[in-house]
């Protein structure tokens, strides 16, 4: 600010005025500029064609990508073995233990003939399989067990029935097998290991497993 003495008497004050100076501008700078964002939106294929750079980003992309999706393969195809070995042991088991049974004597048939085809079945088997010793409760490879009441009749001819509610488990020995009629369940349990070899055609270890079977017949509907 500056003082001045006014002719008609007194002192004043003067702002000064600001100049504001305009710089002129580059057209070269304005024209780099675009020239950066043209290029930051342009595809890989015009980036190569305007610098001559070749995409090694993308390549590495691809690459990723390549190399996921060949895992994702590879997992697919031993996952389906390992499904597919699993159905078809599944399916063997169901064929070699169980039968359909519709009376008291075919019921004792379908419990002895499970029993026997685990006896047989390294000779029957078309795979092969090994015992698991020391692995029903009883710390034996086969576990047979009945769930039965203690007492039970039934008349229909005098609508009558005694039924002691008390239920009893035991019966473990194949030659003690009680009437359908105090019968609630029979359950055997064993399991078996097998080798699925079928992973050497992919350069893989073979795989090893355990089946753990349950066969059983459930009476609590009658």
């Amino acid at each position: 600010m500056c003082l001045f003495r006014d002719p008609r008497g007194g002192i004043r004050l003067r702002r000064p005025e600001r100049r504001v100076s305009r710089q002129p501008s580059h057209p070269g700078h304005e024209h780099a500029l675009r020239r950066k964002l043209k290029y930051f939106f342009m595809s890989p294929c015009d980036k190569y064609h305007a610098k001559g750079r070749k995409p090694f980003k993308l390549a590495l992309q691809l690459l990723k990508i390549i190399i996921v999706t060949v895992q994702l393969v590879l997992f697919g195809l031993s996952n389906q073995m390992v499904e597919a070995f699993k159905e078809e042991n599944t399916d063997s088991f169901k064929h070699l233990f169980l039968r359909d049974y519709f009376t008291s004597l075919s019921l004792s048939l379908s419990v002895f003939l499970s029993v026997c085809q685990y006896l047989a079945l390294p000779q029957k088997s078309v795979g092969r399989y090994a015992y698991v010793r020391g692995s029903a409760l009883n710390d034996s490879a086969l576990y047979l067990c009945q769930r039965y009441y203690r007492k039970g009749t039934i008349n229909p001819v005098n609508d009558t029935f005694d039924i002691d509610p008390h239920v009893v488990i035991g019966g473990s020995s194949l030659s003690v097998f009680l009437s359908l009629l105090r019968l609630i369940n029979v359950t055997i349990q064993f399991q078996l290991k097998a080798i699925n070899i079928q992973t050497i055609i992919n350069n893989e270890i073979p795989d090893c497993y355990t089946f753990s079977i349950t066969v059983h017949a459930d009476f609590t509907a009658h």
